[in-house]
C-alpha cells in the first residue's frame, strides 16, 4: 500500500510541477510516465483519466490554501501580519520566475478545464477571497487599515494584483518588482 500511495503521491507532485511551468493543456500522461519512468498505462491505474488527476490537483490545491490559511488564524497575529503571511506564498513563486501558480493557471484555463476541477476551482478562489476580505473588515474595524473600497471588492483587487504579478515576473524572468508592488498594496491598505 505504501508503495501504491508512493507512486500516487509522486504522480501528483510532477503534475503539479507540470501544471505550475506549462498550464494543464500543455502536459500529458506521456510526460508524468517519461518523469517517473513508468508506463504511460500504469499512471491509469492511479488516476483513471487526466480530469481525474486533474480534480485532485485543484483538491490538492484548495485543500493546502485552506490549510495555510487556518494556520495563519491560529497564529492570532494582528491584520498587517496577517496580510504578511498571506502574501509570502505568492511573493515566493513570482521570485521563482518560472512557476506559476496553480489557482491562477488553472484560472487563465478555466473554460476548457473539466467542470469538476471548474467547480474546485472556484471553490478555491471563494476560501482565499472570503478569508482574506475577513481580515480586511476586521482590520478596517479595529483601525489598523484604512481603504475605500468594500472589504470584498478590496480582496479581489489584491488577489488580481498578485496572481497578475506572478504572470509579469514569469514573463519578464524577473521579479524584481514584486516586494514594491507589495509595498503598494500595504500603502493602498493605510501602511
Amino acid at each position: 500500500m505504501a508503495v501504491h500511495n508512493d507512486t500516487r503521491q509522486q504522480i501528483l507532485e510532477i503534475a503539479e510541477e507540470l501544471l505550475q511551468k506549462r498550464g494543464f493543456n500543455a502536459f500529458s500522461y506521456q510526460d508524468i510516465a517519461n518523469e517517473l519512468g513508468i508506463r504511460k498505462a500504469s499512471l491509469h491505474y492511479h488516476y483513471a483519466s487526466k480530469a481525474d488527476l486533474g480534480l485532485a490537483l485543484a483538491e490538492r490545491h484548495a485543500n493546502r490554501a485552506l490549510g495555510f490559511l487556518q494556520g495563519i488564524d491560529e497564529m492570532h497575529l494582528s491584520p498587517w501580519q496577517q496580510l504578511d503571511e498571506f502574501f509570502k506564498p505568492f511573493v515566493d513563486l513570482a521570485k521563482t520566475c518560472q512557476l506559476m501558480c496553480p489557482g491562477g493557471i488553472m484560472a487563465a484555463e478555466f473554460e476548457t478545464l473539466p467542470k469538476p476541477m471548474q467547480n474546485r476551482m472556484c471553490e478555491y478562489f471563494t476560501i482565499i477571497h472570503t478569508w482574506l476580505t475577513r481580515v480586511l473588515t476586521q482590520g478596517r474595524a479595529s483601525g489598523q487599515l484604512y481603504f475605500g473600497a468594500e472589504p470584498a471588492i478590496k480582496a479581489y483587487a489584491i488577489i488580481a494584483t498578485l496572481e497578475g504579478a506572478i504572470l509579469i515576473a514569469k514573463t519578464r524572468q524577473n521579479a524584481d518588482f514584486i516586494d514594491p508592488i507589495v509595498q503598494d498594496i500595504k500603502v493602498s491598505l493605510g501602511g
